[in-house]
């Protein structure tokens, strides 16, 4: 055979330019052991000559299936220690057949005994059987290890062969001392999975035998790479933890120093776990090693530079590097550019959008196969930034409609599954809440399989948190709670775990806020300050207006006004509590602050907080004013999408307000008149009494109470007046409420 044969041959060379091989150790000599002495067997089984002891036993389906599972872990992981390894063969999962086991333990006891001349029988049996055609694994996975091991025992001179042996029988005996120190090793290894195993197992010394020592081979490490990395795209929570998947690429960098994919899957676990330095000086040694690689190649030395860049600018974005990032983007464009790589130069586009927060023109919808991916990606990261700038929402949907077409077309699940929670999040934003309840549900409950994989990426984590917030504001705390641990479960770590946590610290300081319970709220709204500063600014707003600390609460809304960055969703509502700040000291700036809001909430197409301005100008109308049928009107416009899209809060503050408008409405008619009105209106007043105790918010339930015992005494209804007024003692003395927080619209 020749020298570019053999290395064709030889799958596991670390570099076929180099012609080096990786070393044989001691644990894939054993593993060839195994597969000598199943070949053995089978074939005195075949013969009928076995023993007279074991001439009623046979090789069943079952005790094959085990080995060869076995075998295949053996051969696509790293190497185990012989304790480990001797654990495995007496599982239930993988265990050996019983004589197969002892003729493998006298072999290892011959090895230790005879000496070399083992590994030179075994040596002779693999050309046997690699010449054998009858042999079962002749193309199969073990047939090409069987070759990788002939070729490398074939460059090996006889110096290198003894050391293979006295290191294979110094690796027995130390897994032989292990053993024997255990009282009952079978019942200690009683394996439930190989991973189980694997990952629990003690790494070997690299000293201890010096070469023979390597445990990772390039294929093992390439498909261990390949697997981390699939699982921290798709599925997190199934990927090994940040610190036991560092202690296995540290391994294979220690084997394969020149391994970039092992420095940038470095850099990607020190992301779940925010260290900064650790991240870049990770990504840094793969830029460096995948550069290197690329040197004794005839392409451009930039050739790979500019995706470089682009991940730099990535890892600056995570960490909120605006400028680093908009640097590192506008370097990998000109490297993209010189080199003509388009896919880059989207993925690129696709960030400085993002990054710059404004609107490039969308690229052709007839592109070519291979730029669909990035292109799609940059369809989908530029369709939230036209939401904020006021594009037609019909534009949009029309937009992603296709996006999601094509990407159905192609099974791309990652694409399908961002789709899916764009649109949950343009329905959340425009106002359509049940809307982007259905989306979320629909995701959740859509079959998202690829080659027999589910995916659980970002998009799940999202438009699960759309969900929670929902059943949050429907007050299904405790369904809420469910789905919220569901989500911590499923995405254990960052990035996804950033979605999540700022869903937690808004649910609870919205539900502390309903409690009134401001220092449980405040501390909430301190932890989400970190992870979303102005949501928490104009939660900390809504805080001091509740509990009516007007100057407090105007700091904070002037302070958010103030911003130019402020998207249109958040600038939205800190007018409404702006408008109410100045509701609460009696200026009448909160009538024109609230027209300015309604002209710029439709500019930018938000229905639902249209639909709440036209609730509080009604609001306006029918307190300060006296002018209940003009407030009517207000409330009739909006009455529609807020019962239809609205938490129940407002549904509350809706129907509590429409009632005592309709009240009002027949302030100059005769007692009787107004009694049989308000009679009308009583069940609507009822179910937000019901609403508002089903979010724990007493206060505001109270307020009701007070207004229908005041409205009743004033219409002469002393029986009617009293059983409120009783209702309204029993709820006080089980939830008392500061006096100055009864005002169920503040």
């Amino acid at each position: 055979m020749s020298k570019k044969e053999s290395e064709n041959v030889c799958f596991w060379l670390s570099n076929q330019r180099s012609g080096k091989m990786d070393a044989l150790t001691p644990h894939k000599l054993i593993v060839v052991f195994l597969i000598q002495e199943y070949f053995r067997l089978k074939k005195l089984v075949a013969d009928s000559q076995l023993p007279d002891s074991c001439l009623h036993i046979e090789v069943s389906n079952s005790d094959r299936k085990r080995f060869y599972m076995l075998l295949l872990k053996l051969i696509q992981y790293p190497d185990l220690p012989y304790k480990n390894l001797y654990g495995l063969l007496l599982s239930p999962v993988y265990g050996l057949h019983p004589v197969h086991f002892e003729e493998f333990k006298k072999l290892m006891m011959l090895l230790k005994s005879v000496g070399i001349n083992v590994i030179f029988d075994m040596y002779n049996e693999i050309d046997r059987l690699i010449i054998d055609n009858s042999t079962s694994f002749q193309i199969a996975i073990v047939g090409l290890y069987l070759r990788k091991v002939f070729v490398t025992l074939d460059r090996m001179n006889f110096q290198e062969m003894k050391d293979l042996h006295l290191a294979t029988v110094a690796y027995y005996d130390k897994g032989m001392q292990d053993i024997c120190r255990d009282s009952c090793p079978e019942t200690n290894y009683d394996c439930e999975s190989f991973m189980h195993a694997y990952n629990q197992y003690a790494p070997i010394e690299p000293a201890d035998h010096g070469i023979h020592s390597v445990k990772w081979s390039v294929k093992q490490s390439e498909l261990f790479i390949a697997q981390q990395s699939a699982l921290l795209k798709e599925n997190e929570a199934k990927a090994l933890s940040p610190k036991e998947l560092q202690k296995r690429l540290n391994e294979i960098i220690h084997d394969r120093p020149h391994c970039a994919q092992a420095y940038f899957l470095s850099y990607m676990n020190n992301l779940r776990v925010r260290d900064l330095y650790g991240s870049i000086d990770a990504l840094h040694r793969a830029f460096d090693r995948t550069a290197s690689g690329n040197l004794g190649s005839s392409s451009s030395e930039t050739k790979d530079y500019h995706y470089s860049s682009l991940n730099l600018a990535i890892l600056h974005a995570e960490f909120s590097h605006v400028k680093k990032a908009l640097a590192c983007l506008r370097e990998c464009i000109m490297l993209a550019q010189e080199n003509g790589d388009a896919t880059c130069l989207q993925l690129a586009h696709a960030w400085l959008s993002h990054l710059d927060e404004h609107c490039i023109p969308l690229p052709d919808k007839n592109i070519g196969a291979s730029l669909f991916h990035a292109t799609s990606l940059r369809i989908l990261s530029q369709l939230r930034q036209a939401s904020f700038d006021g594009e037609v929402p019909s534009k949009l949907f029309a937009l992603l409609m296709l996006n999601d077409l094509l990407n159905c077309q192609r099974s791309m699940m990652d694409l399908v599954a961002t789709g899916i929670a764009e649109r949950t999040a343009l329905w959340t934003v425009y106002g359509k809440h049940e809307q982007a309840s259905l989306c979320a549900q629909t995701l959740l409950n859509i079959n998202l399989k690829s080659l027999d994989k589910t995916y659980n990426g970002n998009g799940m984590c999202q438009v699960l948190c759309s969900l929670i917030v929902h059943l949050a504001h429907l007050g299904d705390f405790g369904h809420a709670l469910v789905a919220l641990h569901h989500a911590k479960e499923r995405f254990p770590r960052y990035p996804q775990s950033r979605d999540w946590l700022i869903t937690d610290h808004y649910v609870s300081t919205v539900r502390a806020i309903y409690r009134g319970r401001w220092t449980e709220a405040t501390s909430e709204c301190e932890r989400l300050y970190s992870f979303d500063q102005k949501l928490a600014t104009l939660l900390f707003a809504q805080i001091a207006l509740a509990k009516l600390d007007i100057a407090t609460a105007e700091q904070f809304t002037q302070r958010l006004l103030m911003q130019d960055t402020l998207v249109p969703l958040i600038r939205v509502r800190a007018m409404i509590l702006a408008a109410n700040v100045y509701l609460c000291t009696g200026q009448s700036r909160a009538f024109h602050l609230l027209n300015q809001a309604q002209i710029y909430a439709r500019t930018f197409h938000l229905e639902y907080e249209e639909a709440l301005i036209e609730l509080h100008i009604a609001y306006f109308l029918l307190v300060p004013m006296g002018a209940p049928r003009q407030a009517l009107k207000s409330l009739k416009a909006a009455l529609e999408t807020i019962l239809a899209n609205g938490p129940i809060y407002d549904k509350a503050r809706a129907l509590f307000l429409f009632a005592r408008a309709q009240v009002a409405t027949e302030k100059d008619s005769p007692n009787h008149v107004r009694l049989q009105k308000l009679a009308t209106v009583l069940p609507m007043l009822e179910e937000a009494i019901e609403m508002f105790e089903k979010l724990e918010c007493y206060s505001k339930a109270k307020d009701v109470y007070i207004y229908l015992a005041k409205t009743y005494h004033n219409l002469d209804a002393i029986e009617e007046r009293n059983r409120w007024s009783y209702r309204y003692r029993l709820l006080e003395e089980q939830y008392p409420t500061e006096r100055q927080y009864l005002n169920v619209f503040v």
